[in-house]
């Protein structure tokens, strides 16, 4: 899942492109898909991150999503670094595991040059159900 995203994205970063929030998915049965919203292209990036991590969760309410791996552009939060952006992917399982892994890029003359990850735990914000009191509660079963 990782994987393909990170190719998706390297691809388009280095073919000049911009790279708008979108995501991989793998279902319960271990089959994986390419999530992108044609309309996402034409959003500011911090609302197209948004309509994604909120149609994610959507689909991932419907019960057959396992695991996901939402991919974006942000501003370096580095500012001593020489990479002005880094690309985000952040991975959730069903189960909890949550991490998301940042690649400091830069563009120079032309091409994108990657710097090396760096992998951090994260907060969930796909898989975060909550019941009506407010409490973390297990995700919907099939």
């Amino acid at each position: 899942m990782y994987k393909r995203a990170m190719e998706n994205a390297s691809l388009r970063l280095a073919d000049g492109e911009a790279v708008k929030a979108f995501a991989v998915v793998a279902d319960r049965g271990g089959e994986i898909r390419l999530i992108r919203i044609d309309k996402i292209e034409q959003m500011p990036p911090n609302v197209a991150l948004e309509v994604m991590r909120r149609s994610l969760r959507v689909l991932v309410g419907k019960g057959n999503v396992g695991a996901t791996c939402l991919v974006y552009v942000a501003g370096n939060p580095n500012k001593e670094a020489r990479a002005e952006y880094v690309l985000v992917a952040e991975m959730e399982h069903i189960f909890g595991p949550t991490l998301a892994q940042l690649t400091p890029y830069t563009v120079q003359e032309g091409k994108t040059v990657f710097g090396e990850p760096v992998t951090v735990e994260s907060e969930p914000s796909i898989f975060n159900f909550r019941n009506k009191d407010g409490e973390r509660s297990e995700a919907p079963a099939e």
